[in-house]
């Protein structure tokens, strides 16, 4: 598979087209009726994209649980559980999330209508997100937000060649989609944005959405610092994300003095010895071990444990009006 963000492999092609062609197929059944997707007794709204990560599903899910718990509802997360280690209940985005909402209801399954009904039958909900859900059809959805990443939307074409998932005609299905990463365009290239979808796009509502940093936590003591804190200090990054070169890119325009870095794969794991590790060579470059909030919920030491480290968390920020009104499920009424 093509790095994130590269150019296609061209001898990777033939292997696009026919995954392109059990993409369509898988996509057909639904459309003409052979395959039915099964419904909740509560409305479901779905997060997904069309490529293989790094388009910010975790903020996007972040920003929409303050909105409805404010909002006064009751909600619950459904997500496969991708790279979830063996014998643990949630992966690191579950744990991510659980972290910033206490008392969070999740399930984590491949089979999200099973694990649907057993959130409802422990907890009483108004709805429930479906983390990463645009190709997950078995499961009926309210609504559906599509992601794509506002500086490259569509990457290199299909998996393997490229990393899409499926093709940008697949946007037909969205009810909204929302273009993140925005703060990496000019302003002309925010306004011709819309310019670049496919035609089955014209009649959707089309947001853009920034990253942007939102604090600091100073583990393990747990203090929150400011992000001017950053300005001018030494720092080693460690990210396991699908795209770290975002992290480098939001260090630096804090002020940060970015004097190493250690890339893992998205969702790569990592021993407490190996943290204690890079922490250690952070000390000797005389920096601090600076790391991304889904790779503090991936380690298995606790938030009291371990070595000195800092955890820079981000939240989503739409920089126009928030679709605050398209995100309301059908038929729940905010209280």
């Amino acid at each position: 598979m093509a790095p994130l963000g590269s150019a296609p492999i061209p001898w990777l092609k033939p292997l696009s087209w026919l995954y392109g062609l059990g993409a369509w197929g898988k996509n057909a059944c639904y459309q003409v009726g052979l395959c039915k997707p099964r419904k909740l007794p509560v409305p479901v709204v779905s997060i997904g994209n069309l490529s293989a990560g790094g388009t910010g599903k975790t903020p996007m899910v972040a920003w929409l649980l303050e909105h409805y718990r404010e909002a006064g509802l009751r909600v619950g997360v459904l997500a496969r559980g991708y790279g979830r280690k063996e014998g643990e209940r949630l992966n690191d985005e579950g744990r991510l999330l659980a972290a910033r909402f206490k008392n969070l209801p999740q399930e984590q399954s491949p089979d999200r209508y099973a694990a649907g009904l057993q959130l409802l039958g422990e907890q009483d909900l108004d709805l429930i997100l479906l983390d990463d859900g645009f190709q997950h059809r078995k499961l009926h959805r309210d609504l559906d937000v599509c992601l794509l990443d506002a500086a490259d939307p569509f990457r290199g074409g299909l998996l393997p060649s490229g990393w899409l998932r499926e093709s940008p005609s697949s946007l037909q299905r969205a009810d909204l989609i929302i273009a993140t990463g925005a703060q990496a365009l000019t302003e002309d290239e925010k306004r011709r944005f819309a310019d670049r979808l496919p035609s089955c796009t014209v009649d959707k509502a089309c947001f853009l959405a920034e990253t942007r940093a939102r604090d600091l936590v100073s583990l393990p003591s747990g203090d929150l610092l400011s992000l001017d804190s950053l300005r001018g200090a030494r720092v080693f990054l460690l990210a396991g994300i699908a795209r770290p070169e975002r992290f480098l890119a939001t260090a630096s325009a804090l002020g940060a003095d970015v004097v190493g870095h250690h890339w893992l794969p998205d969702h790569g794991a990592f021993s407490p010895a190996e943290l204690v590790s890079w922490a250690d060579k952070a000390g000797a470059m005389d920096a601090t071990l600076v790391m991304t909030e889904k790779d503090a919920a991936r380690c298995s030491l606790g938030p009291t444990d371990g070595p000195d480290r800092q955890v820079l968390r981000i939240d989503l920020h739409f920089p126009e009006a928030p679709p605050l009104g398209l995100l309301v499920p059908f038929g729940i009424e905010e209280r």
